[in-house]
């Protein structure tokens, strides 16, 4: 079965960059501890701290379901340091419960593209 990744970039707004990598490197230790079928989780800024990519492996769409549910508090408070969001992208089979949920967070505005077809790829747990 291949993994639903979801890779997702937002402006930060300006002057919030100080908070929000209190905020992420919170999040960063809420997802660790509280979602352990998370595969990877993985956050990026560019050089001058404008935008933030956020990098998501999942073993499936159930687990990127219960993070969605475990993590409404801070997606409630996200948009503290965040400004609009910029581009999202998701990579394999989305449940029909999964649709649901982020239908909720659709923004017409915001590029999105679902790749649904997985034609081949693996996952190391470990690098040799």
């Amino acid at each position: 079965m291949a993994p639903l990744i979801y890779v997702g970039t937002t402006k930060v707004k300006p002057g919030k960059l100080v908070a929000l990598r209190k905020q992420l490197s919170e999040l960063v230790d809420f997802v660790e501890t509280n979602e352990p079928r998370m595969i990877a989780f993985h956050l990026y800024l560019d050089e001058p701290g404008e935008k933030l990519t956020i990098v998501q492996v999942h073993p499936d769409s159930a687990s990127m379901e219960f993070h969605m549910q475990v993590n409404a508090k801070h997606f409630a408070t996200a948009f503290d340091n965040l400004d609009a969001a910029i581009s999202e992208q998701y990579f394999g089979t989305i449940s029909d419960g999964l649709a649901t949920e982020l239908a909720k967070w659709d923004d017409p505005a915001v590029a999105t593209t679902y790749m649904p077809v997985h034609e081949g790829g693996f996952t190391r747990s470990s690098v040799r």
